[in-house]
């Protein structure tokens, strides 16, 4: 399975073998947890070590009803190079993204508010976002979170899917059979 990365928020090498793409929700336990216990390794042993490139999508769920607004603030923070840095605070504290607490994490990154607030406010990203949750409908993603992880092609990545908050035991096991099988 592939798909590319068009405008997606992407961290580590252009250049690295492969790449994972996850599907999020803000508001998601599940993500937290991986973000919190999974990310961090994975971040450091293989983004860091330019093996891996991570892309960010979005699939807020009906379920949440902040987490649509919020995956359009991480992308208003993206305006401002600030992408990565919102996402993070907003994971974290993914029991408290009212409308008045994303404004004060984005106030606690000096995002500026002249810019950030408008484009939250008239839900700038509405459409990505939408077109975000219309291709993991595609792919068969309803849950949260879902990883593509696969070779890095030219547009995007090809590979396999991972659904779930798993250990970073199984993220290595499928990144190390992929390395050993390279094409």
């Amino acid at each position: 399975m592939g798909l590319e990365l068009r405008d997606s928020p992407v961290l580590g090498r252009q250049d690295a073998p492969l790449t994972m793409i996850e599907f999020t929700d803000y508001q998601c336990g599940f993500c937290r947890r991986f973000h919190v216990n999974t990310f961090p390794e994975i971040k450091k042993k293989y983004i860091d070590a330019g093996t891996l490139r991570f892309a960010s999508r979005d699939l807020p769920l009906s379920m949440h009803k902040n987490a649509f607004a919020a995956a359009n603030a991480a992308r208003c923070a993206g305006e401002q190079a600030k992408f990565w840095e919102l996402r993070d605070v907003m994971i974290n504290n993914a029991a408290n993204l009212g409308a008045p607490a994303i404004v004060g994490y984005a106030d606690g990154l000096k995002l500026d508010p002249a810019r950030f607030r408008p484009c939250l406010d008239s839900m700038k990203y509405k459409a990505q976002i939408q077109k975000d949750m219309h291709e993991a409908e595609e792919v068969g993603l309803d849950a949260t979170p879902s990883f593509l992880l696969g070779w890095t092609t030219a547009r995007g990545v090809e590979g396999k899917f991972l659904v779930g908050a798993h250990p970073l035991a199984t993220f290595e096991q499928a990144i190390q059979e992929m390395l050993r099988g390279r094409p």
